[in-house]
């Protein structure tokens, strides 16, 4: 008998120090040291517990895998920098991994305005984000980033749109991003639209970009895309100021004739069809505009009214055309 409260004795006194072993590994080092720890994306439990004991917030690494998978589990652990201490406890590192508390990381508001040709746009870009021009540049020359991202060049892939973007985001992160979020807008039932109407994507978003310089009014784009559509299926040639003043290098307010005899693939004056390329970064309301165009009146030509509204005046034939051109003049 008492041979036996001899071994219950030991098997309690072992337990009390198994437990307070446990417990103290399970404590904080508590030496007061505050660090930053990065949890690196594709990083699993076992990896983050040995980076914690290596780095010395932890007593531990086993401890940590322990309580993750007695406490936390099948909770992932976010990727992220953290504030870390080795006054917290294992439950508090780890929970504030599977919280993703992370360090907040410095941001900047930008917006591109839609209509801007790509030097203008990265520049705008470049300018905001206070990065260099180069960075950027680099990247929309990278025909391995173009062909990732699925597009036949930046120009008139620079989504006009107001972003947030973290500090420590790359150049090339930012441009696919912006190439990402206009790549929802032309989406499937966008394409087919398209294509049903004899355009391929890269088409429609050149003619996206046409419409988006010539349209000063969203009500009217939709006409004005229906009107260079019809141009096109009756081979007429566009005869867009939009893509001259692209071929010039410069927006001037106003064309002269000798302009419209400049030699480049871009002067639909001169050439037949699309220009060979976007001549500006078309917004959500041009790609839509050509997606679902107004062809409904037949309108074949049209001119500014000029009288500082930004609409147009609109006509089938060329009589019209020039009733309507001599009185806005």
């Amino acid at each position: 008998m008492k041979k036996l409260l001899i071994i219950v004795f030991v098997l309690i006194l072992l337990g009390a120090v198994a437990l307070l072993g446990f417990e103290w590994l399970l404590s904080p080092p508590g030496t007061g040291m505050e660090t930053e720890f990065s949890l690196e994306k594709g990083w699993g439990v076992r990896t983050v517990a040995t980076a914690l004991q290596d780095s010395g917030l932890v007593r531990s690494r086993y401890a940590v895998l322990w309580r993750y998978r007695r406490v936390f589990s099948p909770i992932p652990l976010q990727a992220g920098n953290y504030l870390l201490s080795d006054t917290m406890r294992v439950d508090t590192i780890l929970g504030r991994f599977s919280r993703g508390e992370v360090i907040p990381v410095p941001t900047h508001w930008v917006t591109i305005p839609p209509g801007l040709r790509f030097e203008d746009g990265v520049q705008m870009l470049a300018d905001q984000l206070e990065r260099p021009l180069e960075e950027f540049l680099s990247v929309a020359g990278d025909p391995a980033f173009l062909a990732a991202s699925g597009i036949p060049g930046m120009e008139g892939y620079l989504f006009p749109e107001t972003y947030e973007f973290a500090d420590t985001l790359s150049a090339e992160e930012i441009l696919g991003r912006m190439i990402a979020t206009g790549v929802r807008h032309m989406n499937a039932e966008w394409e087919e639209s398209c294509l049903a109407l004899g355009l391929t994507p890269e088409e429609a978003v050149i003619l996206a970009s046409i419409v988006e310089r010539e349209g000063m009014v969203d009500s009217e784009r939709h006409v004005i895309a229906g009107v260079f559509l019809l141009r096109l299926r009756r081979g007429m040639r566009l005869e867009s100021c939009a893509t001259v003043q692209y071929a010039l290098g410069e927006v001037r307010e106003r064309l002269l004739y000798r302009d419209l005899e400049v030699e480049s693939p871009y002067n639909t004056y001169r050439h037949s069809g699309l220009p060979p390329g976007a001549i500006c970064s078309p917004g959500a309301g041009s790609l839509q505009a050509v997606a679902q165009p107004d062809t409904t009146e037949g309108y074949l030509f049209f001119v500014s009214r000029g009288d500082g509204s930004g609409l147009h005046l609109f006509a089938r034939t060329a009589r019209e055309h020039s009733s309507n051109i001599n009185s806005v003049r």
